[in-house]
């Protein structure tokens, strides 16, 4: 039997079981998964918070991702989707290829069951797979198989999150809108994704029945991240004069920061540290900003460290004051820091971050930023549609509610200017404004007023 220990320790710390094979934007493709899974299902209501256990079809689209990998393939099935016409399979491998979500950091080609594709349109949008033996076919043949891989229960945490909003009429509109980004497209992109979809090796017709996503804690009364997620994604799909591909991409990134986020609130609270600041450096060299930021994410990482041990300690002790030696013994193993123990979890917080923006490369040394995708996501997830806002009314909004900073005048306002000066900051907020104007989402007048506002112009 398997030993779960870990996972057990990490469930019981953070609610959900986080690693780092979920990382990123994997979240947000279980998410949108499972939303489009009941919609399909048509047994539940989606985002339905009375059911005890979610269930929804899942789909593997298996065979358009073995095409833009470039896997094998059987002979009969290849010959029933193209007409054995290798023009026509080439034009597929293009098409499909440019659709696959990009995972930062990766060193080499992934396998077919890594690659995921971009949820353009519903038709795109599908579960899992791996490559698992089968009985019956020649010794050494793995064929695809719909089960949970990569796929780790960051989404299933969201989804959970969102169907348990206690604002019923804002689940409602929740709800709305996201049945307006997993329907079916009605385009020429969906009408392909359907015909590929018919040919994957491994269907589903009964709805899955998900008891991970019931044994989800979301920890509301202990972290503010729950309650941020809820928000922006109303806030994001509520947009409907955005183009929907711009909607996606905001969920796409604003859903693995939320839960990043919360788990490192989570961690900070277990070791009763005070609720972390964020010093974001949107400047191009290197600044004492630049190393606050660094010195931030470093101990960032070993707060999630050192949060995991104690749970573990913790675990430990109470295993053995109720006489559960082999319970004792697996707990025991996580009691320090290992790259086995502590170190999924905390890639996954800081490759999450890296994946959505909020940092500025997966590797080196790295502080905290906002490239533009996420920089649009947090705006879209911060303010109302049709809602404007001053500039540094924005920044201080940052702050009070992400614990974020940019600007000078914020940093100043909560004496958070002892270890940098002002004017770097102040270099710092220029750099951030000329980012939003550049994507949209700043205008400034004559009078050198800005607001910023959530939908791009």
């Amino acid at each position: 039997m398997a030993d779960r220990s870990k996972a057990e320790v990490v469930l019981d710390l953070f609610g959900v079981n986080i690693e780092q094979q979920g990382r990123g934007f994997y979240v947000s493709l279980e998410l949108l998964a499972i939303a489009r899974g009941v919609y399909e299902s048509t047994q539940l209501e989606l985002l339905d918070p009375g059911v005890d256990v979610v269930s929804y079809r899942r789909s593997s689209h298996d065979f358009a991702r073995r095409v833009a990998a470039g896997a094998a393939i059987e002979p009969e099935t290849l010959q029933a989707a193209v007409d054995g016409d290798d023009e026509t399979l080439a034009t597929l491998q293009a098409l499909t290829s440019s659709l696959l979500v990009q995972i930062p950091g990766r060193r080499k080609s992934p396998s077919w069951y890594n690659s995921h594709l971009y949820p353009f349109v519903g038709e795109l949008i599908h579960y899992d797979a791996a490559e698992r033996w089968k009985a019956g076919l020649p010794r050494g043949t793995k064929v695809p198989h719909i089960e949970r891989y990569v796929l780790r229960g960051g989404g299933g945490w969201a989804y959970r999150v969102l169907r348990s909003d206690p604002d019923g009429a804002r689940r409602t509109v929740t709800r709305g809108g996201l049945i307006e980004l997993i329907h079916d497209g009605e385009t020429s992109l969906g009408e392909i994704a359907r015909a590929l979809r018919a040919h994957d090796y491994d269907t589903e017709d009964d709805a899955f029945p998900d008891r991970s996503e019931a044994e989800i804690n979301t920890f509301e009364k202990l972290s503010p991240w729950p309650e941020y997620l809820r928000r922006g994604v109303n806030s994001i799909v509520s947009r409907t004069q955005v183009p929907r591909a711009k909607r996606i991409e905001s969920l796409m990134h604003w859903t693995p920061y939320c839960l990043a986020r919360h788990q490192l609130h989570l961690a900070r609270t277990s070791l009763d540290l005070s609720t972390e600041t964020v010093f974001v450096d949107m400047l191009k060299d290197a600044s004492p900003l630049r190393r606050l930021s660094q010195d931030g994410l470093d101990g960032f990482r070993k707060n999630i460290v050192n949060a995991i041990i104690a749970r573990a300690t913790t675990l430990h002790s109470e295993a053995v004051a109720s006489a559960n030696d082999e319970g004792a013994r697996r707990y025991a193993r996580h009691m320090t820091q290992s790259k086995a123990g502590t170190g999924s979890p905390v890639a996954f917080f800081s490759e999450s971050l890296a994946a959505v923006g909020a940092l500025n490369a997966t590797t080196g040394r790295r502080h905290f930023t906002m490239k533009p995708p996420m920089l649009e996501a947090m705006v879209c997830a911060s303010l109302a549609p049709g809602q404007e806002e001053e500039l540094y009314a924005f920044c201080s909004r940052l702050f009070d509610e992400y614990r974020v900073i940019v600007d000078d005048r914020t940093a100043g306002e909560h004496d958070l200017t002892v270890d940098i000066d002002a004017s770097i900051l102040a270099r710092n907020l220029d750099a951030f404004r000329s980012r939003l104007a550049a994507t949209g989402l700043l205008t400034q007048y004559s009078d050198a007023t800005s607001i910023v506002r959530g939908e791009p112009r």
